[in-house]
């Protein structure tokens, strides 16, 4: 009860907050001659090739494991990676029944996983022989049923990103992890990150940060770590500030991309979900966190992703 109070008392807040922050294709690949693996880019002209070539420490027949892929950006992330045709793709769900209905799809493989409850023999199971994490778990910013059964910001984005990382580390499998948290975990005394820290998300996010950052450098790894702004446009599977005010659509594709922390607006779910993935095809993508919004511009192309992170990384 004393939750529910505390959320009636932050409505205000969180709809001042809301208005603040508002102000594919077929793929084939190749080793080139340093050994690296080349993930070829069709309709894009080169000097030796129909297509230019992206290097990525992932390699064809890799198997991806999307932690969390049920939900809005996982799905999203679930489904661009089976277009690309390039890896095994794994999805784990707390329930393997509603999960595979959910994913609807036979051929990604649906692994059953609770991050709360279950042991981390069962994260470890479900993480065997992965070469690449996508962590897209999260919970409401404030009490919710969706925290029913101990699913708090602590648990989800401090606890078990930690122990996604520490399995991540001691299977020694993995090459790269790519993380989704969101932007404001390093302005936590700026407003309006200071409302939407109350109940310290925000502080739990940057914890699971600093979790995969350090495993990484124990065990070798790459890592990404992707800040989106306010998630909008479906699919919705939360009960969240943009599901509460029914804030739909958005920019379109576009994307503005700062590394570090200093951008401000929302992010369209599935723009979100493309950076994941190109993250995942792309070296230049490596032990980065940025900052990533939408815009009205239109989408990025492959190539064009390749320069941002290149461009980025020289910052």
């Amino acid at each position: 009860m004393r939750a529910v109070h505390l959320l009636l008392a932050v409505i205000p807040c969180l709809r001042a907050t809301a208005a603040f922050i508002t102000s594919g294709g077929s793929w084939s690949s190749r080793r080139t001659s340093n050994g690296r693996v080349g993930i070829v880019l069709p309709g894009v002209a080169s000097s030796s090739s129909p297509g230019t070539i992206l290097h990525s420490v992932l390699e064809p027949g890799d198997t991806i494991l999307v932690i969390g892929g049920t939900g809005g950006v996982g799905q999203l992330v679930t489904k661009k990676l089976q277009s690309r045709g390039l890896f095994s793709v794994r999805v784990s769900s707390r329930n393997k029944k509603r999960g595979e209905e959910t994913i609807a799809d036979s051929s990604v493989d649906v692994v059953e996983l609770d991050l709360v409850g279950g042991s981390n023999a069962d994260l470890e199971a479900a993480m065997e022989g992965v070469s690449g994490v996508v962590v897209a778990t999260g919970t409401t910013a404030f009490p919710t049923l969706k925290w029913k059964n101990g699913n708090t910001p602590e648990a989800i984005d401090k606890l078990a990103v930690s122990r996604i990382a520490e399995a991540a580390a001691k299977g020694g499998s993995a090459k790269k992890v790519v993380l989704l948290t969101s932007i404001g975990v390093d302005r936590t005394k700026q407003m309006p990150f200071l409302v939407l820290n109350l109940f310290g998300v925000l502080d739990a996010k940057k914890s699971g940060e600093d979790a995969v950052k350090k495993a990484a450098s124990r065990a070798g790894f790459d890592y990404a770590i992707i800040r989106p702004g306010r998630l909008i446009g479906g699919p919705f599977t939360n009960l969240d500030v943009a599901k509460l005010l029914q804030i739909e659509g958005g920019a379109e594709n576009g994307v503005d991309i700062e590394a570090g922390d200093s951008l401000i607006g929302d992010c369209k779910r599935d723009a979100c979900a493309e950076a994941v993935v190109q993250c995942l095809l792309n070296e230049d993508c490596k032990n980065v966190d940025f900052a990533i919004i939408s815009n009205e511009n239109k989408a990025l192309t492959d190539p064009e992703w390749t320069k941002t992170f290149q461009q980025m990384g020289k910052r």
